[in-house]
Formats: C-alpha cells, sequence, structure tokens
C-alpha cells in the first residue's frame, strides 16, 4: 500500500512515531470481516454463527468471521437476519447503551447505507424513535433498502439536507452526525480512498462537517446529546471540529467509560474524551467518535425536561420532510388485487396468517431473489404466497397455477446469474 506523502508526514507529527508505525503496519495486514445479527429476528440460543472466531467486545450482536464468504449469495442476509458491517463502526451500540437510559426520538443524520442506524435502534431503549436520513437522493434509497430488510417499527427513512429539517421543526434528543469525511480509515478496505485523499480534501471536510452540524444545531433540543463520528484520524476533522462545537455551539463533553483492554486512542491533542479507533491497535479500521450534550439556557431551563419521543409527531412536521418509508410500504393495488411490498414480508410485525406459507429450497431462494418466476407444489394455494427459507419470511409471489410470479422488487434483484453449489450457511439454526 503506497500511501500519500502528506498523509505520512501529518499524520506521524500527530501520532507520534511509535503509533504511527503501528497504524502503517495495521494497515498493511488484510481488513477484518465481521457481521451483526438481527436480534429482533434471530432469539438468542436458537442459532449458531458459522465461522466466527470471536465477539466484537463493544457490540453484544457483532462477530469476527474468519473468513469473507460470498454473503450476496446467503439468502439470510437479504432476509435481514443479519447486517454486514465493519466492526469499529459497531462502536455505536456501546456508547448509545452508554449515554441514553430513556426512550428518546433520535436522529441519525448521515445513515447510508444503514449500518450505524440499525446498531444503534437495537441499543435504544423500547419506546424510542429513529430518524434515519440520508441526504444523497440514491445513497437513500440504499439506506431505505437495508432499513426495510432489517424490518422493525418505529424507524422512519427520509431523503433530505441538515437544513430541511430545521423547517419541520422537529426536535431530537439525540442527533447522531457521522458526517462526510476525508476517508483515512477506509484506506485497507479501499484504494480508492487512498488516490481521492489530499490535504485540500481534508481542509474541504473539515469545514462541510460544520456546516453540517451548524445546520442541523437547532434541532437538537437544550440537555440533548450530538454523537459525532467520522472515519477518518486527522484532527482538523476529529479533535479540533468538536471543540469548535463545543465552544462555538455551546456543548459539554460526555465521557463513556471503555476498557483498556480494547485498546480505543484518545485524543491526540487535548484532553477531551473522544475514541479514536486505529487499525494495528484496535480490531477494527479507522473511526473517531464522540459524545457532546447541548447546553441549557436561561431560557429554556426546564422547559425541555421531558424527552421528544414523549411528544407527537404532527403530519405537518412530516410534510416538510421527504419520508421514504415509515415501516412496510404499502401493497400495489393491480386490477382487484392487492399486491404486497417485499418489505411486509421482512417486517418484524408480519402477520404470517395472513397468507399461505410455502418453504422453499436454496436454489429456489436465489432464484426468487434474481426476480425469476418460480415453480410451486401443485396443492399450492392460487393468489398471494409467502415463501420461507429457513425458517423465516423470504418475500411474496403470485401463484397462478403453472408459475408463480415474482413480487421481488426490481431494484433489490441479485444481478448474478451464478449459483453456489451449497449455501453460504453463516447462520444455522439448531
Amino acid at each position: 500500500m503506497q500511501l500519500p506523502d502528506d498523509f505520512i508526514r501529518s499524520t506521524r507529527q500527530l501520532m507520534g512515531d511509535a503509533l504511527y508505525a503501528t497504524l502503517e503496519a495495521g494497515l498493511s495486514t488484510n481488513p477484518l470481516v465481521s457481521i451483526r445479527l438481527n436480534p429482533f429476528k434471530l432469539k438468542a440460543g436458537t442459532f449458531d454463527v458459522h465461522g466466527a472466531e470471536s465477539p466484537v467486545p463493544w457490540c453484544p450482536n457483532g462477530f469476527y468471521l474468519a473468513e469473507r464468504p460470498n454473503f450476496t449469495f446467503d439468502p439470510m442476509l437479504h432476509q435481514g437476519l443479519y447486517y454486514v458491517q465493519e466492526a469499529a463502526s459497531m462502536f455505536i451500540d456501546y456508547v448509545v447503551r452508554n449515554v441514553v437510559q430513556q426512550p428518546v426520538r433520535m436522529l441519525d443524520l448521515c445513515a447510508a447505507p444503514g449500518g450505524k442506524s440499525t446498531c444503534a435502534y437495537c441499543a435504544l431503549p423500547a419506546g424510542s424513535v429513529l430518524f434515519s436520513n440520508e441526504p444523497m437522493r440514491q445513497r437513500a434509497q440504499v439506506l431505505n433498502e437495508n432499513i426495510l430488510k432489517f424490518g422493525v417499527p418505529h424507524c422512519l427513512v427520509t431523503n433530505n439536507y441538515a437544513r430541511d429539517y430545521q423547517k419541520s421543526r422537529l426536535l431530537f434528543d439525540v442527533v447522531l452526525a457521522d458526517v462526510p469525511c476525508s476517508g483515512e480509515g477506509m484506506f485497507r478496505k479501499d484504494a480508492g480512498a487512498i488516490a481521492d485523499w489530499s490535504l485540500t480534501k481534508v481542509a474541504e471536510c473539515a469545514a462541510l462537517q460544520r456546516e453540517i452540524i451548524t445546520d442541523i444545531w437547532p434541532c437538537l433540543k437544550p440537555n440533548g446529546l450530538l454523537i459525532y463520528s467520522t472515519c477518518t484520524f486527522n484532527a482538523h476533522e476529529n479533535d479540533e471540529n468538536v471543540a469548535w462545537i463545543a465552544e462555538h455551539l455551546g456543548a459539554d463533553f460526555v465521557s463513556v467509560p471503555v476498557p483498556e483492554a480494547w485498546h480505543i486512542t484518545g485524543s491526540l491533542i487535548d484532553n477531551h474524551p473522544v475514541y479514536r479507533f486505529i487499525p494495528g491497535k484496535t480490531q477494527g479500521e479507522g473511526l473517531f467518535m464522540a459524545v457532546l450534550r447541548k447546553r441549557n439556557t436561561s431560557e429554556t431551563e426546564g422547559v425541555f425536561a421531558e424527552n421528544y419521543v414523549q411528544q407527537p409527531i404532527s403530519p405537518k412536521a412530516l410534510a416538510a420532510l421527504n419520508v421514504l418509508s415509515h415501516g412496510p410500504l404499502p401493497d400495489e393495488i393491480k386490477g382487484k388485487t392487492a399486491l404486497p411490498h417485499q418489505s411486509k414480508a421482512l417486517s418484524t410485525q408480519f402477520d404470517t396468517a395472513a397468507f399461505p406459507q410455502i418453504s422453499v429450497s436454496y436454489a429456489q431462494a436465489i432464484a426468487y431473489l434474481r426476480g425469476e418466476a418460480l415453480t410451486l407444489p401443485t396443492d399450492t394455494p392460487r393468489g398471494i404466497v409467502a415463501l420461507r427459507y429457513a425458517n423465516s419470511p423470504l418475500g411474496f409471489v403470485k401463484n397462478v397455477g403453472n408459475r408463480a410470479n415474482n413480487l421481488y422488487p426490481q431494484a433489490w434483484k441479485i444481478k448474478s446469474t451464478h449459483l453456489p453449489d451449497t449455501p453460504p450457511c453463516i447462520i444455522q439454526h439448531r
């Protein structure tokens, strides 16, 4: 791996020779492979994780795998039973569990592709509501797909910029801002991030990050929590920015107790409590995270005592946002038939008694995920049929007798025609 000279010089100056040598050695090794299970679909004690080397210590649902399987051809991934996520980014689970003790209304501002949103949702107290937002339209579609596959209620997906949220007049108890960054923490996984890096980009990202936080700041209630995150190492986008937020926007740092055995690095320029993941030292890619509490003012003291999850979300507020989904998408009416959307089958609230159920083989499951028509047993009822694979909902077909027409969304289909000889079997039911 050939790192940019400016990166080597500036990062060594920030970290010192010993820590930089650790980083450089870490970047020369292969990226770790990790997944996070969906606890709302997989009940503890009912399954095993095949190929799991060890659990991710800061996330109860995370596991490191010994090698990288071909995830695309595992129906269980598409069923939302697990999510492929880099281990360091699962640290949001630990942070949320430590700083959020009561139900809240939370906003994940820059959420695509959805890893931190679904991870944070698992850590939130019951009764919480999560807004999962992505400003970029194409990335928002990917986010929506992943949230719908995860299948949980009380999660809205929106496609808006931070300033749009001001128009909604919604207030949040917690805002997670995993802001766009220069991507230094992804060098080991993405050669394109190395080619795209420059000191100019670092400066541009640092300025953009301050703009994003400034735009969303009015939507964070006084005494609310900002969780600031990047996947980069430098201090300009990290330590300096959170110090700027504290001083100029008015916030205090919140300390999260972290076991020394995790080898997480603190601030490299001051004594503020921040959390830095450095490949070679910590088991994951590069990550920076800090928690700040917005200061109360004399004018607002006592006004915001209740968490905002207690306040109903008005239709007027939602009308100001581009809401892509709030739970399963509605049925499509074709003639006299209501065609259910795939997201209904993948919802944790899916009523399995509402449709005839047919279990399918691995080959049939992959054919379904490719959008192909299926042939079902001759005694299968006509009409809408719910398919199951590995004892979990897979999706819907419309059985017309000689074939079953596929209702899987076009945009979600597997494009490859390859069929592995055996399924990946990452999750094995007992």
